[in-house]
């Protein structure tokens, strides 16, 4: 089952594992690179549009109501909302 191993073949299978755990921490490193820029694009996206909402009430403009889900009405029927969903997964 094992076999006699040279010091040099250990020595390149050394630098094959080193070489690929290098390669590994440099992808992880753009991941979390990138993923820090997308979070920031949608942080400030997010202050954006809060600020826009808060001079908008300020104004007085308030909400559009053709956005708004007018009162009394039920979701669509085959598309569960989030709770019902939660429910049928027994969390809630």
């Amino acid at each position: 089952m094992f076999g006699l191993v040279t010091k040099a073949q250990l020595e390149q299978h050394h630098r094959e594992l080193s070489a690929e755990i290098a390669s590994c921490r440099r992808l992880q490193e753009e991941v979390a690179y990138e993923w820090a820029k997308w979070f920031n694009k949608f942080r400030s996206l997010y202050a954006m549009l809060l600020k826009r909402e808060r001079s908008a009430e300020v104004n007085g403009v308030g909400t559009t109501p053709d956005l708004e889900a007018p009162s009394g009405t039920q979701p669509i029927r085959g598309n569960p909302t989030a709770l019902e969903l939660l429910r049928k997964r027994g969390r809630a």
